[in-house]
């Protein structure tokens, strides 16, 4: 009888959860097909899934316009006509916030604690970001500074001239002035900057650039082509640059790569090389 009992319970119990798991299912795909009614009747797309995340295709090169906060004025951004190397990229921008600085009797010390990387890169990303307001948000300048030593790597491993890449640096600095270059679109500007750098420099090496272009970056050399001209048109179509504008690139490229410009440019040149850069100007 009690055995009885316990299946009659177990089976009213059973028959209790079919009935509602019917009920909710039959609400859910009542709510389903209304949905997909309403959205078929008003033509209104499927809601986006949040966590899904599509990569943008760069095909092209075009100018940021996006609105400008109340506070920032165009002070704060130069003149396109007038390029200064230390401007967008202070090779003196290398230390964080965290900066004690002792004064002592005849001696002004500052003394610089360890900092994990990571939050050295997002201290000089905020001391960045906050002198530099008008760039596009997202580039910062751990991305800039990442790209430009992409393109030294690239001339080093053709075996370039070093003066090829401090040619595209400023190219590639040229067009984040000019609000071209965003976080989406940069590895692309700074492969074509690489590129009219050899046309202009050394022709004879452009095939092997754009080797290296689409080995590390996964760009084709026809996506580099197709996106020239834009950039090219961003730079007024001249490619001629000032010695004191390349200069500064040059000598920190060769820093990097761990050459003395003697070294690099031997006797003949670095005497007029010398004499061009170093030596101070004679007084009339």
């Amino acid at each position: 009888t009690r055995a009885a009992a316990a299946r009659v319970r177990s089976s009213s119990r059973a028959r209790r959860m079919a009935s509602c798991c019917a009920r909710g299912a039959g609400k859910g795909a009542g709510r389903g097909a209304a949905g997909r009614a309403t959205r078929a009747a008003t033509g209104a797309a499927r809601p986006p899934d949040p966590h899904s995340r599509a990569r943008p295709e760069i095909t092209e090169i075009t100018r940021d316009h996006h609105p400008r906060s109340p506070e920032i004025t165009r002070d704060h951004h130069p003149r396109l006509d007038a390029y200064d190397p230390y401007f967008l990229d202070d090779p003196a921008l290398q230390s964080g916030k965290e900066r004690m600085v002792l004064n002592l009797p005849g001696l002004v010390a500052s003394v610089l604690p360890y900092v994990r990387p990571r939050a050295l890169k997002a201290q000089l990303n905020e001391q960045w970001a906050l002198k530099h307001q008008w760039v596009s948000r997202g580039l910062t300048l751990s991305k800039i500074r990442a790209a430009k030593a992409s393109l030294l790597e690239w001339v080093l491993e053709a075996n370039c001239e070093v003066s090829t890449a401090a040619l595209a640096h400023v190219y590639f600095e040229r067009l984040v002035l000019r609000r071209v270059v965003n976080k989406a679109n940069r590895k692309l500007v700074a492969a074509v900057s690489l590129s009219l750098a050899a046309k202009w420099n050394e022709p004879e090496s452009l095939g092997t650039l754009l080797a290296a272009v689409e080995r590390h970056y996964s760009i084709p050399r026809a996506t580099v082509f197709r996106s020239e001209f834009s950039a090219y048109a961003e730079l007024a179509f001249d490619l001629r640059l000032e010695p004191g504008d390349i200069f500064p690139h040059f000598s920190r490229l060769l820093t990097q790569a761990e050459r003395t410009p003697h070294d690099y440019l031997g006797e003949a040149n670095f005497a007029e090389f010398q004499a061009e850069f170093l030596e101070p100007p004679a007084d009339d």
